[in-house]
């Protein structure tokens, strides 16, 4: 079984199309037909099952698409890492962020990369929080952003800050602070269960034996903007998730204060496979970028407290 026909298989499997896989892989499509009857041959079974449609996997295929995926991963860490000895790091790293942490980070991140670390080619994802350390544990990253250390031992972290979410209401709203309490009576368009911010504002209030009045729940943190600036009702985000916005008086923010609700922004990594030198180095660069940003006041969060250890090393 050759690593480049798992690697075929891998792509009509994911398309979903003999020939849009074809035209990923830029090979023609009868060649690559015959590559997976050959495999079909060779494993004794049927992988696919071909309809006017396209292919569905069939109980097999599935199985040796979980393994592929595996075994290629592996493979791409192993060549990732033997380029790693190399005078400087070398090879692609894939690093997934929410849209928040995008908004304030992604630029200074690939421009310090592009500088320090130029044999180093970062691909940058969109991705909602929840769904980053399953993305880690399956290999598709090599490193993600999330708001909660991870509790499976799988996946290693390291906090890079601490960010307070405010209180985003429609133009015009008192620069003034405000209490949870307060905020919490006000008309609130939340994000719906299971997200993270959600997740944390519900533990507030928990705590503070407060009652949210949630007039709505809306899932995207665009449109949760929107909401608050076409004066419909008010919002919990972090400063991040709206600078632009609130740069053009689009809408107003203020502090929650008795308590402040305070979330980690922590970066975490897959254990049970070695971080490449160009994973590592992208890892430390990040935490030191947002570090900086921090300290400059172009994000509005506070350092961790420092360890025996520099995050960044």
């Amino acid at each position: 079984m050759e690593l480049r026909v798992l690697r075929y298989f891998v792509s009509v499997a994911e398309e979903g199309s003999f020939s849009k896989a074809a035209l990923r892989l830029r090979v023609a499509q009868p060649a690559l037909s015959q590559h997976i009857r050959r495999l079909e041959e060779e494993l004794g079974c049927a992988l696919l099952v071909r309809t006017a449609r396209g292919i569905s996997l069939t109980d097999s295929g599935v199985q040796l698409l979980a393994d592929a995926k595996d075994i290629l991963s592996r493979i791409d860490a192993v060549q990732e890492n033997i380029r790693g000895f190399a005078a400087t790091p070398v090879g692609h790293v894939n690093l997934a962020m929410s849209q928040s942490v995008a908004r304030v980070l992604a630029v200074p991140l690939y421009q310090s990369v592009q500088a320090a670390l130029p044999k180093v080619t970062l691909r940058l994802k969109d991705s909602n929080t929840g769904y980053i350390p399953d993305m880690l544990a399956r290999r598709e990253l090599d490193l993600g952003i999330v708001f909660k250390a991870p509790q499976d031992p799988a996946i290693g972290h390291s906090v890079m800050l601490f960010e307070d979410l405010h209180l985003i209401s429609p133009p015009g709203a008192p620069a003034r602070s405000i209490s949870f309490a307060e905020a919490a009576t006000l008309p609130l368009f939340l994000p719906g269960r299971p997200h993270s911010v959600r997740d944390l504002i519900d533990d507030y209030a928990r705590q503070c034996a407060v009652t949210l009045n949630v007039l709505g729940e809306v899932d995207g943190i665009p449109q949760l903007r929107d909401f608050a600036a076409a004066g419909l009702g008010h919002t919990m985000l972090s400063p991040a998730s709206v600078r632009d916005d609130v740069a053009v008086n689009r809408v107003s923010i203020r502090k929650i204060v008795q308590p402040a609700i305070c979330r980690p922004v922590v970066i975490c990594h897959a254990n049970n496979l070695a971080l490449s030198r160009a994973a590592l180095a992208v890892k430390g660069l990040a935490i030191k970028v947002a570090q900086q940003l921090a300290r400059d006041g172009l994000w509005l969060a506070t350092l961790p407290p420092r360890t025996g250890h520099n995050e960044a090393d």
